[in-house]
């Protein structure tokens, strides 16, 4: 609980210091400049063409990329069952806990299929929250954010979410993450490795996930029923 208070302190910390990075780092190259976290004023995106988007569960994360783990609706004993689905070409039959409604398919032949997907940040990328974490006291007990305080999280405007960091995206994390890519890639001579990382948003935690990427409690029981 103490550390949710201090993370809290240093998301707003991080925010208000972003206002010198522009000049810090105007003579550094794009890709070299760390992964931002909050601020005053929302990225600039011009420069980039949204591709799509994704849910999965973080496997490793750190300031520069992430590894997600995404599951999907795939019909079993196609001609390549192991294919990695290509997160470019925005394919909607992932599995997400969070979307109201949507069950899985009915199909004999679809079976759930999990891949790992690296993705790297921008430098404009921002870690956000769908919900606003609870804070809590040194007694831990459960209290109030003041409006600084919350002004602080929502910001930079027009982003979703509340502020969060690469150091929230720990194993098991659910996020939904919004693909790009640099607009300076021709959408004919695009490919996977071109996609880069918008927002990663922490929509939840998997109670079942266990630590340092390890494949997850659901995991390791779906490929035992298997056997």
């Amino acid at each position: 609980m103490f550390r949710c208070i201090v993370r809290v302190h240093s998301i707003l910390l991080l925010g208000s210091l972003l206002g010198f990075l522009p000049s810090l780092c105007a003579a550094d190259d794009r890709s070299s400049r760390p992964v931002a976290v909050g601020g005053d004023k929302a990225p600039d995106w011009s420069h980039y063409t949204t591709v799509g988007d994704v849910v999965g569960e973080v496997v490793k994360a750190d300031a520069t990329k992430l590894t997600v783990r995404v599951t999907w609706f795939q019909v079993s004993g196609g001609a390549n069952p192991k294919r990695q689905p290509p997160l470019s070409a925005n394919p909607r039959n992932f599995v997400n806990p969070y979307a109201r409604g949507k069950t899985r398919p009915s199909q004999p032949r679809v079976k759930e299929q999990k891949h790992d997907y690296e993705l790297e940040f921008t430098p404009e990328t921002l870690v956000r929250s769908k919900k606003l974490p609870p804070k809590f006291n040194d007694k831990g007990n459960r209290v109030e954010y003041t409006q600084k305080e919350l002004d602080g999280l929502l910001s930079p405007p027009g982003v979703p979410g509340y502020a969060a960091g690469p150091f929230d995206l720990e194993p098991g994390t659910i996020v939904e993450v919004i693909l790009v890519r640099d607009k300076s890639t021709p959408a004919a001579k695009a490919t996977e490795d071109d996609l880069r990382v918008k927002y990663a948003i922490i929509l939840g935690k998997n109670p079942n996930a266990s630590k340092d990427g390890e494949k997850s409690k659901d995991d390791k029981k779906g490929k035992k029923d298997k056997q």
